[in-house]
């Protein structure tokens, strides 16, 4: 919930970190399963995810500021895939060598929900400054959240650090699989609500 005597630095730190958007209501949960192989892919996938919801947000706030008008998802999709395909052709030769399936999971951002969510819950019915920061605090605690998991999957499940290998075998490579990504980001979702004030369900 949020307050009408929230600030917009209030804002940022509530979705950074106590409404994290894959912590807290798991829906940037494929990306950090999917999208955490390395931490050149993390960061590069998590970048993209924060800035299709501060350009959802803003538009979605826009709208709904100036034209009383709720976009409709539909269209937030459309655009999404656009701005993805653009990007896709800008950074071809990056794409190129980051983990296999990268390109698929970038392009199924155009649907996913956690770009969205903050247009389609907040956004619409506040101002620009407030949506923005509301935006940026969400989008940047989902990037964060993928470089720590890329990092533990990347260190202990590759044996390498800064892109170098710091270990002759692996110590866990199980953790470079699939199910690395899926028991890390299960497990990062538990600490989160064990320690958060009071626990979460």
């Amino acid at each position: 919930m949020r307050l009408p005597s929230e600030t917009k630095q209030q804002l940022f730190i509530k979705n950074l970190f106590s409404e994290n958007g894959l912590l807290f209501s798991g829906t940037g949960i494929f990306l950090a399963v999917a999208g955490t192989r390395t931490t050149e892919q993390a960061f590069f996938l998590g970048s993209i995810c924060l800035a299709l919801i501060l350009v959802n947000s803003i538009a979605s706030s826009v709208a709904g500021d100036i034209f009383r008008y709720r976009i409709p998802l539909w269209a937030m999709a459309l655009a999404s895939a656009v701005m993805l395909a653009i990007i896709g052709s800008a950074f071809a030769a990056r794409l190129s060598h980051l983990p296999e399936h990268t390109v698929i999971i970038m392009y199924l951002l155009a649907a996913g929900p956690v770009v969205f969510s903050r247009a389609q819950a907040f956004s619409h019915t506040t101002s620009l400054g407030r949506a923005v920061f509301d935006a940026a605090g969400q989008g940047a605690g989902i990037l964060l959240v993928m470089m720590a998991v890329a990092f533990v999957r990347e260190l202990i499940g590759k044996g390498y650090l800064a892109g170098g290998p710091l270990f002759s075998r692996p110590p866990w490579p199980m953790l470079g699989l699939a199910f690395g990504g899926m028991l890390l980001t299960a497990l990062a979702m538990a600490i989160y609500r064990i320690s958060a004030p009071g626990g979460r369900k």
